[in-house]
């Protein structure tokens, strides 16, 4: 951005730090908007993206206003979709009625974003205006701004956000607005924007135990099952990747969890811990108390780190099959939603990412975080049966129950059958080398499944 800003309308606060006028900041930032985002508009875009641009068409067409919530991760790739609306919605209408604004810029400037937007409909008197507001949680009581500017029905407004805001959100918004979740990216999503072929979905094949074929791309497959779920990995070196990811999570530990919980500096500091160990291929060897012990937290402390990282989008945690009361009482597995940042902080702890037992746990994690995406899309569960000699996962989609594990080297079915007769389910799934199909219990290559969703 210019640095003219700054030269212009000055004002004062009350501490006599310098400010910002919003309509200097309004007549410097729309001239500098194309400039300002054309890094970020990449031509790959994301499925959710196709979804927006119809929303945007039917706000500029029908004028109908509404607001977007778009929750993900850092580095999942908010800023990148913004950018890519900005430019879509300047190609079909004045550039003036579209306004981008990175609210961490506003802050940063002592700019209220109330007051920036009250300056733009003053100045511009725009007729329609599709409003694209990036890292809402920068801005103070975001979600009372957002319903304030909702209420007035006029403008379409996409805003983007960590995924832990919607803790602090007010009923209110919650009701109003559209909420989307962006996530990593699965294999085929990956693999279209890296090569622009579609792959087909075989993963409902899969689920039936029906037969599938091997897709001839196992240099790609094992690719993404380290980095590729991530959008960083389609433009740089995997150890690049790894390194912007660690810094990332920097932001999340001490920007991010705040949103959640307030941890003291000394707790936050303990979190880079906590994750190399959840991190650690051995991981789900550590229980609560043990990782309590291991960091010297309370286990209470470690509880609601691990809850924070959760709602933060890094994590998810699998309860154990059955009912509440048991779910409290055990401890749950603790799997990546990301799995590239579990990549990284490997990779950070010198530990070989290609070693057979550490590969298998970074595979565990996709398929933890394919399951994650069916039962959320299928309003599903996912669970794991705690019994001694049991398979990995329980997926319950509706009625059905499929038992599913996850090995590169112990592909028996032995667990499956075990498991499948504990929780009452009628398939079965090994996740490994083997390609077999049998009544009950199928055996897939890791490969197929992957390359599945």
């Amino acid at each position: 951005m210019s640095q003219n800003i700054y030269k212009v309308g000055h004002s004062n606060d009350q501490n006599g730090d310098v400010m910002v006028h919003p309509d200097d900041y309004i007549t410097e930032h729309l001239l500098n908007l194309p400039t300002l985002l054309k890094p970020y508009n990449k031509p790959e875009k994301r499925e959710l993206y196709d979804w927006l641009v119809s929303k945007i068409n039917l706000y500029l067409k029908y004028g109908k206003a509404d607001t977007i919530l778009l929750l993900g991760i850092r580095g999942v790739g908010k800023t990148t979709l913004l950018a890519q609306l900005y430019f879509d919605a300047i190609s079909k209408t004045n550039p003036n009625q579209v306004l981008y604004l990175p609210l961490d810029r506003l802050q940063a400037f002592g700019l209220s974003l109330l007051d920036v937007v009250e300056a733009y409909k003053r100045m511009i008197k725009p007729e329609k205006a599709v409003m694209l507001f990036d890292e809402a949680q920068y801005e103070e009581s975001w979600d009372l701004k957002l319903k304030l500017l909702h209420d007035e029905r006029k403008f379409l407004i996409v805003v983007t956000g960590s995924s832990a805001m919607r803790l602090r959100e007010s009923p209110d918004l919650a009701r109003r607005a559209l909420h989307r979740e962006l996530f990593p990216m699965t294999f085929r999503e990956y693999y279209r924007l890296k090569t622009g072929e579609s792959l087909p979905e075989l993963m409902w094949k899969i689920l039936n135990l029906e037969e599938t074929e091997l897709p001839p791309l196992r240099k790609e497959i094992a690719e993404y099952v380290r980095v590729g779920s991530m959008p960083l990995s389609l433009e740089m070196e995997e150890w690049e990747v790894y390194e912007r990811l660690i810094t990332m999570l920097d932001r999340v530990v001490y920007r991010d969890l705040r949103e959640v919980h307030e941890f003291d500096a000394e707790t936050l500091d303990k979190v880079f811990n906590l994750l190399y160990l959840i991190a650690n291929p051995k991981a789900e060897r550590f229980s609560y108390e043990r990782l309590s012990r291991t960091l010297s937290l309370a286990k209470g402390t470690v509880i609601k780190l691990v809850n924070a990282l959760e709602k933060a989008g890094i994590v998810q945690k699998i309860p154990i099959h059955g009912s509440l009361s048991k779910n409290i009482r055990r401890n749950p597995k603790i799997k990546f939603l990301a799995v590239p940042i579990k990549s990284a902080l490997l990779y950070k702890a010198g530990i070989n990412i290609n070693k057979e037992e550490v590969f298998a746990s970074l595979l565990e994690d996709v398929v933890a975080f394919y399951l994650y995406l069916i039962a959320k899309a299928k309003k599903g569960r996912l669970s794991y049966e705690p019994s001694k000699g049991s398979a990995d996962f329980v997926l319950e989609l509706g009625s059905e129950k499929i038992v599913i594990e996850v090995g590169l080297g112990k592909e028996k079915k032995y667990q499956v059958e075990r498991t499948m007769e504990r929780v009452g389910a009628e398939k079965g799934i090994v996740i490994g080398k083997r390609y077999q199909i049998d009544e009950k219990v199928a055996f897939y290559p890791w490969q197929v499944f992957v390359a599945g969703l």
